[in-house]
């Protein structure tokens, strides 16, 4: 059992909650050195060959805000996409 965070209704145990992204960001990543695995014999059996020792980093978005909504707001707000300034309840309430 639990609350709808969009609705407020109590939903009936056995239904999943679903998680919905309501605020994101903009985030730059920084590019590292990943360490290197010299001398330490036991840390190659473990490691995949294709992990590069370099990552460049780039950019990408942050989850700021979800909320744990019943299926039947998830299916109703799935198309409104999260912006770095839209809100769901900015969206429900224009409706």
């Amino acid at each position: 059992m639990f609350r709808c965070q969009l609705c407020d209704t109590v939903v009936p145990k056995g239904i999943r909650s679903q998680k919905l992204v309501t605020q994101t960001r903009p985030r730059n990543y920084e590019s590292r050195h990943l360490k290197s695995d010299e001398g330490r014999r036991s840390f190659r059996k473990f490691r995949p060959r294709g992990i590069p020792k370099f990552d460049k980093g780039g950019v990408g978005t942050e989850i700021v805000q979800e909320l744990m909504v019943c299926p039947q707001c998830a299916e109703k707000n799935q198309d409104a996409a999260p912006d770095s300034t839209d809100t769901v309840e900015s969206a429900a309430a224009a409706e």
